[in-house]
């Protein structure tokens, strides 16, 4: 009751100050798409379609502004960069400089990758290529909340390569000796635009549905061909790096991803500038108590109920104070 009480008054002399004085932008989402090199002019074609696939969801539906999504494309087009190492580098430095710790990652690679040793896989640039370990280097000054999906052959070492707590990693291969070319990244693409794929009906679909939906289409595939599969896809959310597929899901395994959408929730918008800079903040306390739920399992159950409750108490009463401005019912 006396946390109760203090996090009331805490909230109460917050939202009596000036609208501005309270306002926080909500967090922001940053995109690096990468096509690496074909190999042949059926796999380019392919691989292309599947890259404009992924940049006009992101740009498009998603709604992710179009200076956060990088590009780098094995012949690249107006606005992209060539898919090479040093690209790979320039284009985490910025992410570096630019992302904050409370926004999202996202980062897809498409084409094909390899593990000669069957550990230290890499993913197949224009030139150079870079290993597992080196990607993990790059992205270590990221901050940010990094969902990374290898849509690639023999990608399954980058789950433990690049697993850490907050992270959810996706790997089209559960074995390196999985080497050869994946359909996991069609799939995944088209998962994440399927009405069946939003399990929970709340009209959005999350990493770890668009995760289970695209391995059931990559299977069916295979079916559908009448060979047997050559991937199998699989996911780690508990920084651990243990692999999942779509039916051995079970513990803490899917909070992270089950958390995490591509998809912002739209800010209502007010010509009212003391309203327009509540609902910003209506926003911003959705996004942290969605952060909260996802650093649950890393947490203390205390912790756990002390930072939701306060969070808890000012979303509502931000949303009462919301509902006053606007004539709607208290």
């Amino acid at each position: 009751m006396r946390m109760l009480t203090a996090a009331l008054l805490a909230t109460s002399k917050l939202l009596a100050l000036p609208a501005a004085a309270v306002a926080q932008q909500p967090a922001s989402r940053y995109a690096l798409v990468v096509e690496g090199v074909s190999g042949s002019d059926e796999f380019a074609v392919m691989h292309r379609q599947w890259l404009d696939a992924m940049v006009a969801l992101l740009k498009g539906k998603f709604g992710f502004d179009p200076t956060h999504v990088i590009v780098l494309a094995e012949t690249p087009k107006a606005g992209e960069e060539k898919a090479t190492a040093d690209g790979v580098r320039t284009a985490l430095g910025r992410l570096a400089k630019d992302a904050k710790a409370e926004d999202l990652i996202f980062v897809m690679l498409i084409g094909h990758g390899g593990a000669a040793d069957g550990s230290d896989a890499k993913f197949n640039l224009v030139g150079p290529d870079l290993s597992v370990t080196e990607w993990n280097a790059l992205l270590k000054p990221v901050a940010g909340h990094l969902a990374f999906v290898d849509a690639t052959s023999a990608s399954f070492p980058f789950l433990a390569g690049l697993a850490a707590p907050g992270r959810v990693i996706i790997t089209a291969t559960n074995s390196a000796g999985q080497k050869y070319h994946t359909v996991f990244a069609d799939a995944f693409i088209q998962a994440l635009t399927a009405t069946a794929a939003d399990q929970d009906k709340n009209g959005r679909i999350s990493l770890l549905e668009a995760f289970v939906y695209a391995s059931n289409l990559t299977k069916q595939s295979y079916e559908q061909r009448g060979v047997l599969p050559t991937e199998h896809a699989v996911f780690d959310d508990t920084g651990q790096g243990s692999a999942h597929d779509a039916t051995g899901i079970s513990g803490a395994a899917g909070t992270v991803a089950g958390l995490t959408y591509l998809e912002a929730v739209a800010v209502p918008t007010s010509n009212n500038p003391e309203v327009q800079q509540l609902l910003l903040r209506q926003r911003a306390l959705t996004d942290q108590i969605d952060d909260l739920r996802r650093r649950q399992p890393s947490m203390t159950p205390e912790e756990y109920d002390q930072e939701f409750e306060k969070l808890i108490i000012e979303l509502s009463l931000v949303s009462r104070d919301v509902r006053k401005r606007t004539g709607g019912s208290s």
